[in-house]
Order: structure tokens, then C-alpha cells, then sequence
């Protein structure tokens, strides 16, 4: 019996049979467009470490097209679908890079009642969603240090920000509590790439959270490259915030572990975040964060013990609920031998519909 004529049988009971006559249902278009204007230069060798003045997306959030339902069906039950596809807004071009999937931010359906929710499909990760929840600049690809030093161009996770073939799910609250679990099937027949697992909590009472994540990645796909057989990463997380009125603070620290690789690619790494959002005027409020991974040499491999920070300062002014301008610095800095810090500039603008 295979692992679906397992689960199925299961959802099924999980969520009872509704039925209703007069099952209401909607759609909805939606997205967000960013586009900023600036200097930009990352940490590099001296010789290569270059401004570059240019018009480019996706520094505050990751510009994309979704598309959702939602279909009340009766007996408190509730389906729904998300497809979402990322952008690139100064070329117009489809993804973040070439290498993503049309649909690379979310692709699933998805039941929920009083029980909990069940996705299945493309999804973000668990530990994604955790990065974002706890530090100022939420998904900032370009901006947020913390995401940058995970799942972006400077960071070591082995997977993505979304996992495919997916299924997860998400309890409700109960007395501030939120468990949520995640599988993503590797479905190769030569089990070169195996089945991945996560699990998340969170705690929320009042102005505190407190969160911890921990993941198995075992599988990949576009735009990152798959696992071998052997192969797989460790993650964890601990995140917490508290919003004092005045400001609200966030801290993380997390690690990643890797087995099954050659020594001139495992890269164990810890990481840190700290940040503040702090409101200013009604509209408008200051942003800053600090983060810093710490890479791990390996004995016989070519990865040198290497502390890469990053610093972000930023102003965001609200002009309505949908429409926000911003001036950001960010400092980028990497411990190796040779290597010239890089400072970049920016004011940009982010709309949502």
C-alpha cells in the first residue's frame, strides 16, 4: 500500500463528509509590484567589488501575480486553491531568476474546518514563513539580512522558500499556540532524493511570540539543484519578537547541518538576526537589522571559516494601505581575506492590489 492509499483514507476522516446545497464560493486577483532606484555593490574581492547604478525589483518584497479561492461548502467546511507566480518588474521578465518554476511561489489547494487546514501542492516552507515572521523587513529578498543569509543569494539552505510536492498542516490556536507540520515526497525511483519533513510552534500572548522551527531536507528542485542519494540538511531556528509600542524588536538564531557531502561543499553554518521596527510618524516607521552567519570550516575541504554580516537601515512611508516609498541603506561584509565591504543606496516604491 503506497503512502497516499494511506493518507487519503485519513484527510477524509479528518475533515468528515459536508455537503450543502448553496455552497458560496469567490476569486481573487492580487499581487505586489517593488521597484527601486540606487547604487548597489556587494562584499567582493577588491578588484570586483564595483557600484552598479540600476533600476531593479524585488527589494522590499519579491514582486508577483496570485491568483485564490475560497468555496464555503457547509458543516464548517472550507476548500480553497492559491496560485502565485514571482516577477521581475524593471525587465518584466517571469521568476526570480530563469531557473524558477512558472508558478514558483505557491501552487496547492487546500481544506480547513475547526479542526485545522490540510495544503497540498507547492507551498512555502515552514522555515521560510518562520524567517519572515520574525524580523523587520518580513520576505525582503534584497533587504532583509536574515532572509538574505537563508534563502537568498549569500544563504546556505540546500532547498528553496517553497517546497513541491508538498502537503502540510496547521492547527488552530489553542491558548496561543500553533503547531504546524510539512512533508514534501521526494518521488524518485532510485530514492536518490527522499522524502523531506518540518515542524513549527508558535506561541503568541499579547505583545510576545516565540517561535521554533526545525526541518530535514532531503529532496530539491529548480531553481536549486537536487540531492544525491546520502545527501541531506539539517535546520533549525528559535525566533521570538515583542512589540513595546514604542517598538517592536525581533531576535533569531539558527543552524544548518549537512551530511552526505564532499568536504569541499559542506558548509555547516549558524546565523543570527536582531532588528527593530520602530514608528515614527503615523504613516512611516524605521527599520533596522543586523544579521551574521558563521561558516564552519571542514577538515580537508576548501570552505574557510567565514563571518558574513549584514546591516540594513531603512525609512517606509506609507502614502495609503497600498502604496508605500522607501529609502534604504545596506551595509554587506564578508571576513575573507581580500574582500572590500559593499554599501548600497536606495529609494524605492511598493504597490499592492
Amino acid at each position: 500500500m503506497s503512502v497516499f492509499q494511506k493518507i487519503f483514507p485519513a484527510v477524509i476522516t479528518f475533515f468528515g463528509v459536508a455537503t450543502a446545497a448553496h455552497a458560496q464560493s469567490s476569486a481573487t486577483l492580487y499581487g505586489s509590484l517593488d521597484l527601486a532606484v540606487g547604487s548597489f555593490q556587494s562584499s567582493a574581492l577588491a578588484a570586483a567589488s564595483k557600484h552598479v547604478t540600476k533600476v531593479d525589483g524585488n527589494v522590499m518584497v519579491t514582486s508577483y501575480l496570485g491568483f485564490k479561492g475560497v468555496e464555503d461548502i457547509g458543516g464548517g467546511l472550507k476548500a480553497g486553491y492559491t496560485l502565485e507566480t514571482f516577477l521581475r518588474p524593471d525587465t518584466g521578465a517571469a521568476g526570480r531568476s530563469d531557473a524558477d518554476v512558472f508558478w514558483g511561489r505557491n501552487a496547492n489547494v487546500w481544506l480547513q474546518n475547526s479542526l485545522g487546514k490540510v495544503t497540498l501542492g507547492r507551498q512555502a516552507t515552514l522555515g521560510f514563513s518562520h524567517v519572515v515572521a520574525f524580523n523587520p523587513f518580513a520576505g525582503g529578498f534584497g533587504i532583509s539580512p536574515a532572509v538574505r543569509l537563508t534563502y537568498g543569494a549569500w544563504g546556505n539552505d540546500k532547498g528553496d522558500s517553497a517546497w513541491s510536492n508538498a502537503v502540510s498542516y496547521v492547527s488552530p490556536a489553542m491558548s496561543g499556540v500553533t503547531v504546524s507540520v510539512q512533508a514534501q515526497t521526494g518521488e524518485a525511483a532510485d530514492r536518490a532524493e527522499r522524502t523531506s519533513y518540518g515542524a513549527s510552534a508558535t506561541y503568541t500572548s499579547g505583545a510576545l511570540s516565540l517561535g521554533l522551527v526545525a526541518h530535514t531536507l532531503r529532496s530539491a528542485e529548480a531553481p536549486k539543484s537536487s540531492l544525491t542519494a546520502g545527501q541531506k540538511q539539517n535546520f533549525v531556528m528559535a525566533s521570538g519578537s515583542y512589540d513595546a509600542g514604542f517598538a517592536k524588536v525581533f531576535a533569531q538564531y539558527g543552524q544548518y547541518d549537512n551530511a552526505g557531502y564532499t568536504a569541499a561543499s559542506k558548509i555547516d553554518t549558524s546565523l543570527f538576526q536582531i532588528g527593530a521596527s520602530v514608528p515614527v510618524t503615523t504613516a512611516g516607521k524605521v527599520l533596522a537589522s543586523v544579521g551574521q552567519s558563521l561558516e564552519k570550516p571542514v577538515a580537508g575541504g576548501a570552505t574557510l571559516r567565514t563571518k558574513h554580516t549584514i546591516t540594513s537601515v531603512a525609512y517606509d512611508h506609507f502614502l495609503s494601505k497600498r502604496t508605500d516609498v522607501y529609502a534604504a541603506f545596506i551595509n554587506d561584509q564578508e571576513s575573507l581575506a581580500g574582500y572590500q565591504s559593499g554599501q548600497t543606496y536606495l529609494v524605492g516604491v511598493r504597490h499592492a492590489f
